[in-house]
């Protein structure tokens, strides 16, 4: 009797016990960062055309985290490119205190960190195939500063923003070949309040040697995209941000 429990049980036991994958991958890629910020007073929108007011590209360094435990699979993400130069403003930025006027040369500057995590439940756990569905979190900070070139007025604006998200994996392996892809986001409003968040992940990583799973090294060619959208009022202050940053990169892969 005792050796029938035992043999029911056994497989339960041993795939709870069996040790968990890790994969890291930093990365290294050229961002490029395209639409809109601002801050405005009166109960008005404004916001300035990030790339008329002298912001385009920064290379800068990721970092992406996989922990793999039997079906679910933890999936973490993080960027933090930096954009800085001198253009012109399309529109009137203003803070409550400071005033830019459009037409106004400016030296611009927006920093941003974005952090992803995700917990996902693989639902066709092959070998060679994984589709998985699951939620998480993001936490968006978003620093933006814009100095008037001549008079100095200065307008900075700092947003920190935790996001609840719905994700999405998928990836297969065709021979020592794996295409990948990760997509988290957020659709929430609330009194007049609006944000938007999409953050996408995809990429073909090439096995240089190693197993499948275990004590792996790769070659990792992808792509991110950060696409993010948020109106809300700050005080007597209205922030108006629409912002896609998007980019090639190249990394290595090691699993243990």
């Amino acid at each position: 009797m005792l050796d029938r429990i035992l043999a029911l049980v056994a497989p339960f036991v041993l795939t709870a016990c069996a040790l968990p994958a890790f994969e890291v991958q930093p990365r290294y890629g050229r961002l490029d960062i395209s639409g809109s910020a601002g801050v405005s007073s009166g109960g008005t929108s404004a916001a300035a055309d990030v790339e008329q007011a002298g912001l385009v590209e920064d290379d800068s360094f990721s970092a992406r985290a996989d922990l793999k435990f039997g079906m679910p699979h933890l999936v973490f993400l993080g960027q933090s490119p930096s954009f800085d130069g001198t253009g012109t403003l399309d529109v009137t930025i203003d803070d409550g205190t400071n005033t830019i006027t459009a037409g106004a040369a400016v030296d611009s500057e927006l920093d941003l960190k974005t952090y992803d995590l995700a917990l996902l439940f693989d639902f066709a756990p092959t070998d060679t195939l994984e589709l998985a569905l699951g939620f998480g979190a993001a936490y968006l900070d978003v620093g933006m500063r814009f100095e008037e070139v001549g008079t100095g007025t200065v307008i900075d604006e700092q947003q920190q923003l935790p996001i609840p998200l719905v994700c999405a994996l998928a990836s297969v392996w065709i021979g020592p070949v794996q295409l990948s892809g990760f997509l988290g986001g957020m659709d929430l409003s609330y009194q007049g309040d609006a944000l938007t968040y999409l953050d996408a992940d995809l990429y073909a990583r090439w096995k240089l040697f190693g197993g499948s799973e275990l004590l792996r090294a790769s070659l990792v060619l992808g792509y991110r995209l950060t696409d993010f959208q948020f109106e809300y009022e700050d005080g007597s202050s209205n922030v108006n941000s629409d912002l896609t940053i998007a980019g090639p990169y190249i990394g290595l892969e090691a699993s243990l």
